[in-house]
């Protein structure tokens, strides 16, 4: 390595021969070095407010419905009344959705809104729903739903838009704490090997700019892609406020949307068990239209889909824009896609566009899949396999914090594995072998961000972002790798950013 890039690779003779008098020279033992991590779909800042903001309610002492509100209950009595609770839990007893009631019960002063991990869906107390003004008759947004059952208000809030009617009326969270939360949390993603990221949920341009400070100021050294989030039509007119920045670390890639929620909110071409399969959070020919300006301004667009009729909605505006104006390789992305049909891996592969999935998303909410989509439509769960050999270019993430599996060694676990927490394997000929899945975390994840040309692989000439792992990678048992959350060196751009003791 000489400065930020690789000089050479070879054997040991060739690349001893190239030392001089200054050169240090880092001894492996034996160990092995990789490509540095590339995490291309996470909610970095986000992860950093999960303390800080956001007050967790998760395993051991919450698993159901009685260990939320004791939790609960110990929580309100340290703060004043009308002091806002912003928290999540990652999954209940028979996988029960909370109600108003069951929070009304331990919290009657203080407004109370508690997300799902993956944050689609989450549930307000009543006086949470007092303060922001939502009664009986407030009717759900357009691509959202606010619950009722029999008229009544469950409490109940799916998808971002149903949320974000109650979310404005919650206490804003400062820029200060912001920057401390990127910045612990690049500590940590540094420790396991990551040397990138892309940041997929920014909807504040603000926020946008925060990373570009912290980078100009050489606070923030893992290498940052960002994309501004567009919830609502309004959110268009961000579109001119966000500065450009591309530089060595961070650079503004482009634009992010979910045009569907979560499992219970999948908008799917048949029914399934979940809240609503018909929703998509975009009216679809807005969704095209928007699509086609946002393809215009040579930028990237990332589309969150869940269900099969999100995914086929989302490439056919992608196809579309692209017809109508041809660009060389704009490379759309697909996000998750975790129920698709074959027709579309054709089309994914036709068009160029890429897909981010997240195998750790298998272990921990794959069991409750066949109830929600049936058994049938499980051979159609995340086709990793099927794209590979189709010639889609497939990177893997970790989605954090919608999953507490941040590390990227369970995401290379779980593509090997397809494991549930139940043990049950979800389509074994859809695995990846250890080299396909690190391959799909470096790589392909430097390919999704139009990067791979300088970093994502160890060759001459590109960026000395590199991992060097405790032993061989290849020869760790599976269930050690997928709790193995510490490398032994991260090295970004030839810099040492975490070094094991």
């Amino acid at each position: 390595i000489k400065r930020d890039r690789i000089l050479k690779t070879g054997t040991e003779k060739d690349i001893r021969a190239l030392a001089g008098p200054q050169t240090k020279i880092v001894e492996l033992n034996g160990r092995a070095v990789t490509p540095g991590f590339i995490d291309a779909h996470l909610h970095f800042r986000i992860w950093g407010l999960q303390n800080v903001y956001y007050t967790p309610f998760l395993p051991p002492d919450v698993k159901d419905i009685a260990g939320l509100q004791r939790v609960l209950a110990d929580h309100v009595k340290s703060l004043q009344p009308g002091e806002w609770v912003m928290g999540y839990y990652l999954v209940l007893k028979d996988a029960q959705i909370p109600t108003k009631e069951d929070l009304d019960a331990v919290a009657k002063s203080n407004p109370v809104f508690i997300m799902h991990i993956g944050g689609h869906w989450g549930t307000a107390n009543s006086v949470a729903m007092q303060v922001a003004g939502i009664t009986n008759n407030t009717h759900s947004p357009e691509g959202g739903i606010i619950e009722k059952v029999t008229g009544e208000l469950t409490g109940v809030f799916y998808n971002h838009r149903a949320m974000d009617v109650l979310r404005i009326y919650a206490p804003p969270v400062s820029t200060g704490v912001v920057s401390d939360a990127i910045l612990d949390t690049q500590k940590l993603m540094a420790s396991c090997g990551i040397t990138g990221f892309h940041d997929n949920k920014l909807r504040e341009v603000e926020h946008i700019k925060l990373y570009h400070d912290l980078t100009a100021e050489g606070k923030l050294y893992l290498r940052n892609h960002l994309y501004l989030t567009l919830e609502w039509p309004s959110d268009m007119d961000k579109i001119d406020l966000v500065q450009s920045n591309d530089n060595e670390i961070s650079r503004f890639a482009g634009y992010k949307f979910l045009i569907d929620g979560q499992g219970p909110t999948a908008y799917c071409h048949q029914a399934h068990n979940g809240a609503e399969y018909r929703l998509p959070t975009w009216a679809p020919e807005q969704f095209k239209e928007v699509i086609n300006t946002l393809h215009n301004t040579g930028l990237q667009i990332c589309t969150h889909c869940i269900g099969d009729a999100a995914a086929d909605l989302t490439l056919e505006a992608y196809e579309a824009a692209m017809n109508a104006n041809p660009r060389s390789d704009p490379r759309h992305r697909l996000e998750h896609a975790i129920l698709t049909t074959a027709a579309a891996t054709e089309k994914m592969r036709d068009l160029g566009v890429a897909v981010c999935t997240q195998p750790a998303f298998i272990y921990l909410f794959g069991a409750g899949w066949e109830s929600l989509f049936g058994s049938e439509r499980m051979e159609r769960i995340l086709v990793t396999r099927e794209w590979l050999d189709a010639g889609v270019h497939v990177s893997i993430s970790s989605d954090a914090p919608s999953t507490p599996l941040y590390y990227p060694q369970a995401t290379l676990a779980g593509a090997m594995t397809r494991y549930t927490i139940t043990e049950k394997v979800i389509g074994t000929d859809q695995t990846l072998t250890f080299t396909e899945a690190l391959r799909a975390h470096t790589y392909e994840a430097a390919y999704a961000g139009h990067m791979e040309d300088v970093t994502g692989s160890l060759e001459a000439g590109k960026y000395a972002d590199l991992v060097v792992w405790p032993g061989d990678p290849a020869k760790i048992k599976l269930a050690d790798l997928a709790q193995l959350d510490t490398v032994d060196l991260t090295m970004v751009g030839g810099r040492v950013v975490f070094q094991n003791a």
